[in-house]
């Protein structure tokens, strides 16, 4: 009877055991699952957007990626750039004075402000940058090109004659800009 009884006493403590494992490996299967599945959707997030970060990849190391959300004014657009929304300053641009004029021009359809609604809002962009990035408003000051042509927007604005080159300022393409204007 000793002998059954260690048996049975030997058999409880498998069963213990076993069971003691199997408790830890569901919470270590618990613990993986909460890992897993965070992980697992930001994959299917990153894989399911339009922008792929190997596609957008600016060929040029100065350039920044970004996208237009919208047109603040004539020289001013709205991006988003590493998921953060920024005001950009277009450098070297100057389109006059803002106000009625501005508004009513916008209305018609013309002006440089329509010029960027139809050109850049929505596109992907190569922002650049200079030293300085902000102006004394801590607005982003930059140059912008569209990614799909590389169409230099702040030249054509100059070119077509919706600006005027910043004789100003110092800047990187002022020679450029001021050749081209008019």
């Amino acid at each position: 009877s000793s002998w059954q009884e260690r048996k049975e006493i030997n058999m409880a403590q498998i069963t213990l055991v076993s069971i003691y494992k199997g408790a830890r490996n569901k919470k270590q299967e618990t613990k993986n699952i909460f890992f897993i599945l965070p992980l697992v959707s930001c994959l299917f997030i990153l894989l399911s957007t339009d922008v792929s970060a190997i596609e957008d990849v600016p060929k040029d190391p100065n350039y920044v990626f970004a996208v237009c959300q919208g047109v603040v004014d004539g020289n001013t657009i709205e991006v988003d750039m590493l998921g953060m929304k920024k005001k950009l300053r277009l450098i070297g641009v100057n389109v006059g004075k803002k106000g009625l004029f501005e508004g009513i021009k916008r209305r018609l359809g013309m002006g440089p402000a329509v010029y960027l609604e139809k050109t850049v809002k929505g596109k992907k962009l190569y922002l650049e940058f200079e030293d300085n990035w902000y102006d004394s408003s801590g607005i982003l000051r930059g140059y912008v090109r569209i990614k799909e042509d590389d169409t230099f927007i702040n030249l054509e604005m100059i070119k077509l004659g919706y600006a005027d080159a910043d004789r100003g300022g110092k800047y990187k393409y002022k020679k450029e800009f001021e050749k081209s204007g008019r």
